[in-house]
């Protein structure tokens, strides 16, 4: 089914544990691999987002707690921070974008989107060239929507083939400002300028999600029951390369493409919400033991801030820039 173009349906309006687990990390003086690189920002309970910057394992907080907080996203190069907040107050439900650098926190752009649907719980993501913001929506009649980053309207997507997208379809950037996204069981790609897209995979499992693509576009990584799985952005060479006696998901790509944090221990942490511990393993195609028991296997890495002594955990959205 591969090169199978899809109509789109959209419309146009006026309208981003300790270090001593026994794993073999070498490289400085912290055991952490001195080709280990990039910052992963997540969000941990009432603390906010949280980062740690390798290969240093440097912590330290990115955005103060604020449960108004949709969504947050760090550009490629790191220079700029994009944040969607519930601004809504009685008679409206906006969400208000900033993105600002990353650094001074000066506003770059600051404008406030309402969606179709008239949801406040909207979220946003920078694409690859800091030009455009994907914006999604937990509501199936928001569609998705790309916004210039000052907010003008570039266009909707409504759904796929007279099917409408569902709260539970996955959406991210490619270069190129491609899209991936999930619609039912299908993976699909869609090059600019938006209006046919062509099949990845089909994803013919009871359970699976967590989807996520590497900075480079070539390789996917998802959750395929209780276990990470690898994949060629062609939808060829799936390999599970995390197992454990629990579950695994949240997997993130290092900027490079050579590691890959998953969230070990998956477990419920409130009624709503779900917490997992933050480890890291080689990109290489092997099986990686992780499991919060046993002795998990050479080469998986426990994220440890430099000072500290337990595993760090997160919560929510988790990137790797």
């Amino acid at each position: 089914m591969k090169n199978i173009l899809y109509s789109l349906l959209f419309s146009l309006s006026l309208f981003a544990c300790s270090k001593d687990d026994g794993h073999d990390n070498g490289g400085n003086n912290d055991g952490y691999p001195s080709d280990l690189t990039g910052t992963i920002y997540y969000k941990w309970a009432t603390e906010g987002i949280l980062r740690v910057t390798f290969p240093s394992a440097t912590g330290g907080s990115f955005i103060e707690d604020d449960t108004r907080l949709n969504s947050f996203d760090v550009s490629r190069d790191g220079q700029y921070r994009l944040t969607a907040v519930n601004a809504s107050t009685v008679g409206n439900n906006d969400v208000r974008f900033t993105l600002s650098n990353s650094e001074s926190g000066s506003v770059v752009h600051e404008f406030i989107y309402d969606s179709p649907a008239g949801n406040s719980y909207c979220g946003g993501q920078l694409s690859p060239d800091n030009t455009l913001i994907l914006v999604e929506s937990n509501d199936v009649e928001d569609g998705i929507t790309i916004l210039k980053t000052d907010g003008e309207f570039v266009l909707r997507l409504d759904g796929i083939g007279g099917e409408p997208f569902s709260m539970h379809d996955m959406k991210m950037w490619l270069p190129g400002n491609e899209i991936l996204l999930t619609h039912g069981k299908n993976i699909i790609r869609i090059p600019p300028p938006y209006n046919s897209g062509s099949l990845v995979k089909e994803m013919n499992y009871e359970d699976w999600g967590d989807l996520t693509v590497n900075h480079q576009g070539t390789q996917l990584a998802m959750r395929i029951g209780n276990h990470i799985h690898t994949m060629d952005i062609d939808g060829n060479n799936l390999k599970q390369v995390t197992t454990s006696n629990f579950k695994e998901s949240k997997p993130v790509f290092s900027p490079d493409g050579k590691y890959l944090m998953v969230g070990g221990n998956y477990r419920q942490s409130s009624v709503m919400g779900h917490s997992w511990d933050i480890k890291i393993i080689p990109n290489n195609g092997e099986q990686y033991n992780v499991d919060p028991l046993e002795t998990n296997s050479t080469g998986v890495i426990p994220v440890i801030w430099n000072g500290k002594d337990k595993i760090e955990t997160g919560s929510g959205q988790v990137i790797w820039k």
